[in-house]
């Protein structure tokens, strides 16, 4: 009996203790200070972040990285796509310290094997990309207020017709899915030969 209450203690506690925080405080878009640097987040679900590392260039907008953060099972992983390096495939970093500060290791790349996010402020954060020897650098990031020019609309289309779109199947922007097949003319080459 005490061993079988050992062991559910043990189970409760890693299952209370073990689970990670998720970084979700950065979804939104981050500005590097004194640099035309940003990163964005999207929170797609409880457990998964999607980003994009981006500069703006003469009013153009450069993606230069694409990023993940995502758990599975009991582990968040942070995966980085540098669009000009290692033939763009991802390189995954698996998070080992949590709190106010995230870092993400890999120690088996080439460089960077850690990155760090520190959560100064809700507005706030300081990023570090180190190597094995704890040298790189650093640099803070603010956030960036979010304008949004989108309306519903279906209350700024004064044309919308609520019951016309649900007799017709359509969504509640008026939209209705249709297939689009484009026929070619010629010889059918599919057709088994008899």
């Amino acid at each position: 009996m005490k061993l079988v209450l050992t062991f559910t203690l043990i189970t409760l506690a890693n299952l209370t203790f073990g689970q990670a925080t998720f970084p979700d405080f950065l979804r939104g878009t981050w500005k590097m200070e004194n640099k035309e640097i940003y990163e964005h987040w999207d929170k797609l679900d409880n457990k998964e972040l999607k980003g994009i590392s981006f500069r703006i260039n003469n009013g153009q907008l450069i993606v230069s990285e694409y990023l993940d953060i995502i758990q599975k099972n009991n582990e968040i992983i942070y995966t980085a796509i540098v669009l000009d390096q290692n033939q763009k495939k991802g390189i995954e970093f698996k998070m080992t310290q949590t709190d106010s500060t995230f870092i993400f290791e890999n120690a088996f790349h080439d460089f960077p094997k850690k990155i760090v996010y520190q959560k100064l402020s809700d507005n706030k954060i300081f990023v570090q990309v180190l190597d094995e020897k704890q040298k790189g650098y650093g640099y803070g990031m603010t956030k960036q207020g979010i304008v949004t020019t989108e309306q519903d609309t279906t209350i700024s289309n004064p044309d919308y017709d609520k019951a016309l779109a649900e007799k017709l199947g359509a969504d509640d922007y008026g939209m209705k899915k249709y297939y689009l097949v484009i026929l070619k003319t010629g010889t059918n080459t599919t057709a088994e030969n008899n």
